[in-house]
């Protein structure tokens, strides 16, 4: 089975940084963003197997992000990570079908399990 590919949208690089260390390390592959368009202009946006992204970046943010993917048909699991405790853009994004919302700072271990529990729904767990 491919190692599952995981897209981390984030607008702050060492944050970026630490979460493709974390999926690296567990033998995952990562390709980091930084910010919504460039995921969004990517080529390979079809490939990705799951999203981790921020709640708040400039210009698109992460829930505009969600909608915008779910209106081109992408069905990937969403993981968002966000220093925001904003209860409205929780409920948007649960309702937009996110598979997690963590606030900063996540512990690894919850995100990673989080995020394995998101790739056996689509059949990605390595």
């Amino acid at each position: 089975m491919p190692v599952p590919v995981i897209a981390i949208v984030d607008d702050d690089e060492a944050v970026r940084e630490a979460l493709c260390d974390l999926l690296e390390v567990e033998g995952l592959s990562a390709r980091a963003f930084d910010g919504a368009a460039a995921l969004l202009s990517d080529t390979a946006l079809d490939s990705f197997d799951c999203l981790v992204t921020d709640v708040r970046m400039p210009e698109i943010d992460g829930i505009e992000l969600q909608r915008r993917l779910r209106a081109r048909g992408a069905t990937l699991p969403i993981l968002f990570i966000t220093s925001t405790t904003d209860e409205p853009s929780r409920t948007q994004a649960m309702l937009g079908g996110a598979a997690a919302w963590f606030t900063k700072p996540v512990a690894d271990d919850a995100l990673l399990r989080a995020l394995y529990q998101a790739l056996d729904g689509r059949g990605g767990a390595p």
